[in-house]
């Protein structure tokens, strides 16, 4: 059996129009390149909630991976893209090395999900007890917490969303 192996990529930067990351990704892929746009996931709070988000690492940036030999031009022209990265007037290479690190460091980062010990202390984000500051007791599930707050000089035990809660 013959293994044909896959050919080398030069991986450049594409800027992209505003929040056309995804656009642009989706273009490029369609023209036969590879892409990689890492992905951060931070916590941000919505009318009044708080949701964990995917935001792009670098916003406005895609890598792509042009194998030895294509032409590049066509990038350029690609819906969701505004330019190549250039220094000097030539097109900017990124190394083979920050792109593996960067999908490793992605790979080893896994959803990030605050986890609180019993007894710690955390403030309410969110829902009608937003502000309060209480004692962590324990999670129910995966989407609520068990916290212990002081309502009206007694302490009550309150059942909020895990996504509410922040360290104190």
């Amino acid at each position: 059996m013959d293994v044909t192996p896959a050919p080398a990529l030069n991986w450049l930067l594409a800027y992209t129009k505003p929040h056309g990351e995804a656009l642009a990704e989706e273009n490029l892929r369609r023209q036969g390149f590879e892409t990689f746009a890492p992905l951060l996931r931070v916590h941000r709070r919505r009318r009044e909630h708080w949701h964990w988000v995917e935001e792009p690492l670098f916003p406005r940036y895609v890598f792509v991976g042009v194998p030895e030999g294509q032409a590049w031009a066509p990038i350029r022209s690609t819906i969701g893209v505004a330019s190549l990265v250039r220094f000097g007037g030539r097109v900017a290479t990124v190394p083979d090395l920050l792109i593996e690190e960067l999908r490793t460091a992605g790979d080893l980062a896994g959803p990030q999900r605050t986890v609180f010990l019993e007894g710690q202390k955390v403030r309410i984000v969110g829902s009608g007890y937003s502000g309060l500051e209480g004692v962590f007791q324990m999670q129910d599930g995966q989407q609520r917490a068990h916290v212990l707050i002081s309502l009206l000089g007694r302490p009550t035990g309150v059942r909020v969303p895990l996504d509410e809660v922040v360290a104190g």
